[in-house]
């Protein structure tokens, strides 16, 4: 997913209301020319120090695709391989047909997508869809007993001949897509192309428990993807005014005579494969440091955001440094980054394996949109690319673990107290951003819930911002180092595998130096979040006593600072655990007034209006209140009323 909901919701998008951007008067494109033939990259697809294969390279794919930019269609074949790495025979395997979610607005991700801005259509927009008329498996057609699943964007495929464990499977496809008008990641909006998620794909098949099972969901709105890692090695039939992006790296480039080109792309323990087509496109190249061997990094963005190539260009070569300090190696030759125009918005922040899209152009010095969504992008190369974690099951653990790690990346950029924007009449750091888009308090979905069936409008709230705001509190606790100790195990031990929330709580019971379950765990698989109050102040001189209750669902510690009245001060160290808890202070100066959380480490808590109180303040009947109040809490809390 990407980082749009969250620039969305953050200072940036509310600044291009006030002081414009740069997008709003752009100069005339300039006139379609023939396109240079592209060299050959003339490197590997790995970093020779990656020394791979580093995946098990369960599905491949050998893919033929011409694109015709005037009717925004594709015809292709694909050569699909598929090692069979469980413990039964299969005699029929799951397709993902994406493209068929924008088939008609009665399909399952278009009736989900009805709220979301950015994933719906303009009335009268053209249909995408996939049909594959072909499917062969050892010499036999099987397509004709093929059947959809719940609608047209999975598809079973009945094969010739059971196939057995450690057996390699070979289907013959044939298809075609018609691209639809940009809508949520794919399409065509005037010359500007962008195919994600554009040819059938084999779901995942995994052994749980002993047992195997499919993983090849609908699409559903909120759903991301899941899929295995092998090698790519695609053939784009383009037209030679055209500037290509793809994943991997050009392998071959030839004329074919009559305006078109065939460029040959190939990528290695990759999950997915994304390109771009576009005339406009100029391209800015620089590089970046990885442990492994130097990256090439490509910005691609049309002539009037050049402005902007250099800056997205930074945040890109500071990602692949700081992740791959922390969390492993970039192991790819290339990346490849795309500024997408501005009118076609819903393709940009979107991420691939060695290829992203970004946005985020705001004519306004000093907001660091642009940085933020490159670096969010660049940063599911980790949390997705490399971490294959499940996305429809499990999407916080690419999101919302990737959006925590953003902010370390951000921080270093621009120093945390103004990472996010800095103007001299205003200054907000990345958490004071992410603290912002959710109560978390009020969800009713807990953060481990499938993408598709969270509450209403819970899905980003949750994956997102809460996971963020989870491990945020988490780093407080247990200390930064530890915390980026554990995530650093989780990432180097699941690197091209599937990893889950298992093998993260397992990262975390081994890396964070004690026993931070008791929190972490109810954080991410219930529902609700923090709330503090200071119930009551019995401040009688010599025998006084400070009443604080969490009465949020989730439990946490916290500090709580208590101020004397001949100016002294105590902090003490509540767990948040219980309900409630009586300080008893014997100090003979009265208390002042006192505080829970007043540095505001603990982001899962955003009702803070009852953190504070001073004695003065707090006339009987206002005491009252409060006892009544938070007894009234409690027991709603303890019997589930």
């Amino acid at each position: 997913m990407s980082a749009a909901g969250r620039v969305l919701a953050s200072i940036g998008f509310v600044l291009f209301g006030v002081l414009g951007s740069t997008t709003g008067c752009r100069p005339e494109l300039p006139a379609l020319a023939l396109r240079a033939l592209p060299l050959p990259d003339g490197k590997p697809a790995l970093l020779p120090g990656a020394r791979g294969p580093l995946s098990d390279r369960v599905a491949s794919y050998a893919i033929h695709a011409k694109l015709d930019t005037a009717t925004h269609r594709i015809s292709a074949t694909e050569t699909l391989r598929w090692k069979h790495d469980g413990v039964a025979p299969v005699a029929s395997v799951p397709l993902h047909l994406y493209m068929n979610a924008f088939k008609s607005d009665a399909t399952a991700f278009m009736r989900e997508a009805r709220t979301s801005p950015r994933f719906t259509r303009a009335n009268g927009a053209a249909p995408g869809w996939i049909e594959v008329p072909s499917i062969v498996h050892d010499g036999v057609e099987v397509r004709d007993r093929a059947r959809f699943g719940e609608d047209e964007t999975t598809l079973e495929v009945p094969l010739a001949a059971p196939v057995a464990p450690g057996v390699e499977l070979v289907l013959e496809i044939r298809f075609e897509v018609q691209l639809p008008e940009l809508v949520a990641r794919t399409g065509y909006q005037g010359a500007f192309h962008m195919l994600g998620q554009w040819f059938p794909k084999i779901g995942v098949l995994t052994v749980e428990g002993g047992a195997q099972r499919w993983h090849c969901d609908t699409f559903h709105a909120n759903s991301e993807f899941f899929a295995d890692f092998g090698v790519y090695d695609v053939d784009l039939d383009v037209p030679d005014d055209v500037v290509v992006a793809a994943s991997g790296v050009l392998a071959a480039a030839r004329e074919l005579g009559g305006g078109r080109r065939l460029l040959t792309y190939r990528a290695e323990d990759v999950h997915d494969f994304a390109w771009m087509a576009d005339p406009y496109m100029q391209v800015l190249v620089g590089l970046a440091r990885s442990d492994v061997g130097e990256v090439e990094v490509r910005i691609y963005h049309r002539p009037a955001y050049a402005a902007y190539a250099a800056r997205h260009l930074e945040a890109a070569r500071r990602t692949v440094a700081t992740f791959g300090r922390l969390f492993g190696a970039y192991p790819w030759s290339v990346l490849s980054v795309i500024d997408t125009p501005l009118a076609a918005l819903n393709a940009g922040g979107m991420e691939y394996p060695t290829l992203v899209t970004t946005l985020g152009d705001v004519a306004l010095e000093g907001a660091h949109v642009a940085e933020q969504v490159t670096i969010h992008e660049v940063g599911h190369n980790w949390f997705q690319g490399m971490l294959a974690s499940n996305e429809v099951d499990e999407a916080f653990l690419d999101e919302g673990v990737n959006e925590y790690a953003d902010g370390l990346v951000m921080d270093e950029m621009f120093g945390a107290a103004a990472s996010e924007v800095n103007l001299p009449w205003l200054h907000l750091g990345y958490w004071e951003i992410e603290s912002l888009p959710t109560d978390a308090g009020r969800l009713v979905s807990p953060i481990a819930t499938r993408s598709y069936e969270f509450a209403p409008h819970e899905y980003g709230p949750a994956t997102y911002a809460k996971t963020a705001q989870v491990l945020k509190t988490l780093e407080w606790l247990a200390g930064r180092e530890a915390l980026l100790r554990a995530l650093g195990r989780y990432a180097r031990s699941g690197a091209f595998h599937h990893p889950t929330r298992a093998d993260l709580f397992a990262a975390f019971d081994a890396g964070l130096g004690g026993d931070f379950g008791w929190f972490y765990r109810p954080a991410f698989l219930e529902p609700g979040g923090v709330d503090f109050v200071l119930a009551d102040i019995d401040d009688k001189p010599g025998d006084q006593r400070l009443t604080v209750a969490n009465v949020g669902r989730l439990p946490c510690a916290a500090d709580v600072v208590v101020r004397f009245a001949d100016g002294t001060a105590k902090t003490v160290r509540w767990d948040g655990r219980g309900g409630w808890h009586s300080f008893v202070f014997t100090e003979a100066a009265q208390i002042a007034g006192a505080e829970i959380d007043p540095e505001h480490h603990v982001l899962l808590e955003h009702e803070r209006l009852g953190n504070g109180v001073e004695p003065a303040r707090l006339a009987p009947s206002a005491r009252a209140a409060a006892r009544i109040g938070f007894w009234a809490q409690t027991l709603e809390q303890v019997v589930g009323l």
